[in-house]
């Protein structure tokens, strides 16, 4: 899209890693607009995603954007603001219907699947008064099978802080879009670990709900008993503005805490894959014991490294064909109207980015097994989780820490990168055990690498224990200032 946009991107306020608070306050005070601000990232995005380091995290832009942003501008001059919300473009993961875009989910053979409404969490957003500025790329169908951040759609998401490494997945480019500042705020969606991986391998706040407090109806489905959405923001005060107006009422907006007198379970069932992770993270405990937190070291059920291979991934192969099946079903005529016709379609699309042959066969393997029941089942996982509960009691802890991902973010599928260290065998299993038990996890920034790559720290509580989780990260998170801008995407002067 084109802006033809007379408004003025700042006048005087520099929109750059500023909080959703700064910019309402600056909208309301008129030193920004709507329309102004989607002139800002829009000359940022074809700075960095489209040329530059060439991020790649964006998919496909609104065109209806400006002119929403013109309807914004004009109904607070009418009428004042809607929320903290009114007139701020995002970027939406492109699995989650929009009307007036496709939703490819990163696969080149749906790009004529265009929905009939938006998804109920982007409509709670757009009438909040947001601004859906683009959709973001994503690894495809969700499932990044060795190649995270890599669609046929689109083709790859290079994570800003450092081009060699991946952008996690599979929320990528939601990841990389906010972390670049291509837009203020995005929406992802998480199944096993899809939005807490792309905000820790980008110095975000990245939360996954409890399984069914955001509905993920109007999201092409992975795994229904695993898939939620869930925001990606630069700060847990931006993620808690999103968060209530997504679940107004559910105690989002009251987001100060202290860690004083807090009981944090340290997990350490994880640790050893790369010294640094281990070394930031020890500082990391140490911080909230000096900011008053009880820390209490915490042993983990069995199976609590394996649950991927032992329940999670083949529930998700049994649940993957039928949740396709009905959602391919509501697309309007020209798209695939089933699993069959989209690996029918996936196998001859001939584009520039092939489909990744992994994820061309899993999907095949699941379709000819979709008869056959799962080895274990949603009440198996969620046996996880009463183990959890049972450990939270016992010990007494308001919430679980550990790295969220025991490595840094790994090399591009298509390049070395020899500063890269990791001894895990499976790198991102802690981030299993909330999508086992259906329990709530934030993920925060814990510092960088030597190599210039961001570490996350998980605190994992107990289901409906969200609000408070995301009030304690964020006091972790004033304390240590972790996050800072990729070196790759600066302010535009």
């Amino acid at each position: 899209m084109t802006s033809n946009s007379s408004a003025a991107p700042t006048d005087g306020f520099d929109p750059f890693e500023a909080s959703l608070r700064e910019l309402a306050d600056a909208m309301r005070a008129g030193a920004i607009s709507a329309a102004g601000l989607v002139d800002y990232y829009l000359a940022r995005i074809a700075a960095f995603d489209k040329s530059g380091p060439l991020i790649n995290a964006i998919s496909c832009v609104n065109p209806a954007a400006l002119h929403e942003a013109r309807a914004l501008d004009q109904e607070l001059r009418a009428s004042g603001p809607r929320g903290p919300l009114h007139g701020i473009p995002m970027v939406v993961k492109d699995n989650i219907d929009t009307v007036g875009m496709p939703t490819t989910a990163g696969c080149a053979a749906l790009r004529e699947a265009y929905p009939n409404a938006d998804a109920p969490c982007v409509a709670r957003l757009r009438e909040a008064g947001a601004i859906v500025l683009a959709k973001a790329n994503m690894s495809e169908l969700g499932a990044s099978n060795g190649r995270f951040g890599y669609s046929s759609a689109n083709g790859l998401t290079r994570n800003p802080y450092r081009l060699s490494r991946n952008a996690s997945g599979s929320s990528s480019g939601t990841g990389a879009a906010v972390a670049a500042n291509l837009a203020a705020f995005g929406l992802g969606t998480d199944s096993f670990g899809s939005v807490r991986g792309p905000a820790c391998v980008h110095a975000l706040t990245g939360m996954r709900p409890t399984h069914g407090l955001l509905e993920a109806e109007g999201v092409l489905p992975l795994a229904a008993s695993f898939d939620t959405v869930g925001p990606v923001a630069r700060s847990a005060a931006d993620a808690a503005i999103v968060l209530d107006a997504l679940v107004p009422g559910a105690g989002f907006s009251e987001t100060a805490a202290s860690l004083r007198g807090r009981r944090l379970g340290i997990v350490a069932d994880f640790a050893g894959g790369n010294d640094e992770i281990d070394q930031r993270f020890l500082a990391a405990t140490q911080t909230m014991r000096a900011a008053g937190a009880e820390t209490i070291p915490v042993r983990l059920p069995a199976g609590a490294r394996t649950l991927y291979g032992d329940l999670l991934g083949d529930i998700a192969r049994a649940e993957w064909v039928r949740g396709l099946d009905a959602w391919l079903g509501q697309l309007p005529a020209g798209a695939p109207a089933n699993t069959s016709a989209l690996l029918a379609r996936m196998a001859t699309t001939d584009g520039r980015h092939p489909v990744n042959p992994l994820t061309l066969a899993a999907l095949r393997q699941a379709y000819e097994a979709r008869e056959l029941p799962p080895q274990a089942d949603r009440v198996a996982a969620r046996r996880f989780g009463a183990l959890l509960d049972d450990i939270f009691r016992a010990v007494g802890v308001d919430a679980l820490m550990f790295p969220t991902l025991a490595c840094p973010a790994s090399p591009r599928f298509d390049m070395a990168d020899a500063t890269y260290h990791c001894r895990a065998a499976q790198p991102l299993a802690a981030m299993h055990m909330a999508s086992a038990a259906g329990f709530p996890e934030v993920s925060v920034p814990m510092g960088f690498t030597s190599a210039g790559v961001p570490a996350g720290v998980s605190w994992l509580g107990r289901a409906g224990s969200d609000a408070l989780l995301l009030s304690l990260a964020s006091a972790f998170e004033q304390l240590t200032r972790h996050r800072r801008p990729p070196a790759s995407t600066p302010a535009l002067r």
